[in-house]
C-alpha cells in the first residue's frame, strides 16, 4: 500500500514532468514549485533544501560554467575553427575535423557555448558550399551534445552521478570514468552526423552570403494614423504593394466584402527583418520605438536562451523595457499560434526577438537577459594571451582531476588562475553563471532525495529488472522529456541497486546524455531550432539515429 508521502511525491513528480514537457513554465520555476510543495507537506526539511542548494553538483556546475564562458569569450576557439574552415576546402573533411573538435571540446566546455560558437561557422560553410545552413546547424548541436559525455564534469547529469557515487561509496569516480563507451560513441557519431547533414533537406534557400540567412519572418504590430495613404486600401492591395502580409486587424469589423483599412486601426503583420524599413517608411504608420535618440536606433535579432528571465513574460511586459530604453518590435513567427493581440504573445525559449534601441541600450539588454545575437556574429575581441592562459588553466584542472583531486578543488584552481592572470574579469564573473540551471539542478536534487526517502524509487526499480537495456531506455525517455538532470536524479539511485552498480551508473550517464529526439530535451537543440527551421519530426527522425547508436555501443560496454 502506498504511503501518503509517497503519493504526494508521485503527484509532484508527475505534475513537474507534465509542466516540463509542456514548456510553458520555465524549468527553474517548476523546480522551486515542487520543493515548495514538499516543504508544505513536511516531506522535505528546510535543512535538506539548504544542503542540496549548496551541494557539490551545484557548486561545481557554477564553476565549470564560469571557466567554460571565459574560454569562449577569449575567442581562441572561434579563431582556431575559423582557420580550419578557411584552410580545408573539402566539405566532408572539414565537417569531419570540426565535428571531432566539437566532440572533444564538449567534454570540458558547455555544449550550449560550443553550439553558439559553431552557428556562425554553419553560416560560413553554407555560404561556401552554396547550401542551406539548416544542413549544418543541427549536426553541430548534436555533436556538442554527443561529445559532452566522456568526462564526469562535462554535463549536469554526469556531475550528479559523480556526487551520487561519492555519497554511496565514499570514493570519487575517476575523471574519465565515462570515456570507455563515451569516446567510441563520439567517434562513431561523427560519420553519422555527417550523414545527417546530407539527409537534412534544404529547408531554406541557399545562401550566397552570411547576411542573407535570416531566422525567418517576424510578427509585429503597428497603428494606422488617419493621414496614412494606406487608409482605404484593402488587405489584398496593401500586401501586393508592400509585400508585407497582414495577419489581423483590430478592431474587428463586420464586412460583406474584403476588409478595408481605416484610420485608427491596429494591424498585425508578418514580415522579414529587411521589410522593417519599408513598413516604418510608410507615412502615418506608428511603430513602438524608443522616443529618445530616435535617429541613432539599431534593430537587432536576438535569440531567447533557455535561461532567459524573459521566458513566460508577455510582450507588453517587456516591450518598454524601463531603464534600457529599448522596444521589442517583433517576435519570430515560426511555430507561433496567435490568439489575440501582439502584446499578449508570451515569450518562449527559442524565440527570436527584434529589438530596437541604441547600440548601448540593446547591448545591455542582451547581456542582462541571457539573449544571444543572431542577425550578425557576436563580436569577440580575440585575445591570444587570455585564450592560452584559459586553456592552460583548464588543462591544469583536468590533470588534477585525473589524479583524483576533488573536482571542486581542481576546477576551482582553474578559476583562481584565470582571475589571477586577469583572463577573467571578476566583475563579470557571476554573469557567466546560468542561474536558472543551477536552481533547477538544486531543486531536482531535493525532489530526487524525496523520491528515494519515500520509497518511490523502489517501485520504479521494479520495472527495470536489473536490465541495462531497460535502464537505458527508461533513462533516455526521461532525458528527452524532463531533461538530463531529472533523468540522472531519478535513475541514478536505481542504478546503484544493480549487481554491478558502476556499469549501471555509466549506462545512466550515456542515456541521460542522449537528448537528441526533442528540441526541448537539450538547450543546444533549442538554440538551432528557429535558425534552421527544424520541426519536431526532424528531431525525432535524425535524433533517433544517434540514440540507437548510443544504445548499441552502451549495451556492448554493459554486456561484454
Amino acid at each position: 500500500m502506498f504511503s501518503t508521502d509517497l503519493l504526494i511525491v508521485l503527484v509532484v513528480f508527475l505534475v513537474s514532468v507534465i509542466l516540463l514537457i509542456s514548456n510553458r513554465i520555465r524549468y527553474d520555476i517548476i523546480g522551486i514549485g515542487a520543493v515548495f510543495v514538499l516543504l508544505v507537506f513536511g516531506i522535505t526539511k528546510l535543512s535538506t533544501v539548504t544542503l542540496e542548494i549548496g551541494s557539490l553538483p551545484v557548486l561545481l556546475l557554477g564553476i565549470v560554467m564560469i571557466v567554460s564562458k571565459t574560454i569562449s569569450d577569449s575567442g581562441i576557439i572561434d579563431k582556431f575553427a575559423d582557420i580550419l574552415s578557411k584552410k580545408i576546402r573539402n566539405e566532408k573533411i572539414l565537417l569531419l575535423v570540426l565535428f571531432l573538435l566539437v566532440g572533444i571540446l564538449s567534454g570540458f566546455m558547455s555544449d550550449v557555448a560550443l553550439t553558439l560558437m559553431m552557428i556562425p561557422l554553419g553560416y560560413f560553410i553554407a555560404e561556401k558550399q552554396k547550401k542551406s545552413p539548416s544542413k549544418y546547424l543541427l549536426p553541430f548541436a548534436y555533436m556538442a551534445v554527443l561529445g559532452g559525455r566522456y568526462t564526469v564534469a562535462s554535463t549536469s547529469s554526469n556531475v550528479i552521478l559523480y556526487d551520487l557515487w561519492y555519497s554511496k561509496t565514499g570514493h570519487f569516480l575517476p575523471f574519465f570514468q565515462f570515456a570507455e563507451p563515451g569516446i567510441f560513441i563520439i567517434l562513431a557519431g561523427i560519420p553519422v552526423a555527417i550523414l545527417i547533414s546530407y539527409l537534412i533537406p534544404n529547408t531554406s534557400k541557399k545562401v550566397t552570403s552570411i547576411d542573407e540567412f535570416k531566422t525567418g519572418e517576424y510578427l509585429t504590430e503597428v497603428k494606422v494614423e488617419n493621414e496614412s495613404p494606406i487608409v482605404g486600401h484593402s488587405i489584398n492591395d496593401f500586401e501586393k504593394e508592400y509585400g508585407i502580409r497582414i495577419v489581423a486587424i483590430y478592431p474587428g469589423r463586420i464586412s460583406w466584402r474584403e476588409r478595408t483599412i481605416f484610420g485608427g486601426d491596429v494591424i498585425m503583420v508578418r514580415l522579414k527583418p529587411e521589410a522593417i524599413t519599408t513598413l516604418s517608411g510608410i507615412k502615418g504608420i506608428k511603430m513602438t520605438i524608443p522616443k529618445d535618440n530616435a535617429e541613432n536606433l539599431t534593430v537587432r535579432e536576438v535569440f531567447v536562451m533557455p535561461e532567459s528571465r524573459l521566458i513566460g513574460q508577455q510582450l507588453i511586459q517587456i516591450r518598454e523595457a524601463g531603464r534600457y530604453n529599448i522596444s521589442v518590435i517583433g517576435i519570430s513567427a515560426y511555430g507561433k499560434k496567435i490568439f489575440g493581440r501582439f502584446r499578449t504573445i508570451t515569450v518562449e525559449a527559442g524565440d527570436v526577438l527584434l529589438l530596437s534601441g541604441s547600440d548601448e541600450d540593446v547591448a545591455s539588454f542582451i547581456s542582462d537577459n541571457a539573449l544571444g545575437p543572431l542577425s550578425e556574429r557576436e563580436m569577440r575581441v580575440f585575445n591570444l594571451g587570455h585564450g592560452v592562459t584559459s586553456i592552460l588553466a583548464l588543462a591544469i584542472a583536468v590533470i588534477l582531476a585525473s589524479f583524483g583531486v576533488n573536482l571542486i578543488i581542481a576546477f576551482g584552481s582553474a578559476l583562481l588562475i584565470m582571475l589571477a592572470t586577469r583572463s577573467l574579469n571578476f566583475k563579470l564573473m557571476y554573469r557567466h553563471v546560468q542561474w536558472p540551471i543551477l536552481i533547477f539542478v538544486g531543486t531536482y536534487l531535493i525532489l530526487g532525495a524525496a523520491i528515494i526517502s519515500t520509497g518511490l524509487s523502489g517501485y520504479i526499480a521494479s520495472f527495470v529488472l536489473d536490465s541495462p537495456l531497460v535502464l537505458f531506455l527508461l533513462t533516455v525517455i526521461l532525458a528527452n522529456t524532463v531533461g538530463n538532470v531529472g533523468s540522472a536524479v531519478i535513475m541514478g539511485p536505481i542504478a546503484l541497486g544493480f549487481p554491478d552498480p558502476l556499469k549501471a551508473i555509466v549506462v545512466v550517464a550515456m542515456a541521460a546524455s542522449s537528448t537528441f529526439v526533442t528540441s526541448f530535451g537539450n538547450q543546444s537543440n533549442l538554440i538551432v531550432q528557429g535558425a534552421g527551421s527544424y520541426t519536431a519530426k526532424d528531431y525525432a527522425l535524425y535524433g533517433s539515429i544517434l540514440v540507437v547508436l548510443s544504445m548499441v555501443i552502451t549495451m556492448l560496454y554493459a554486456y561484454l
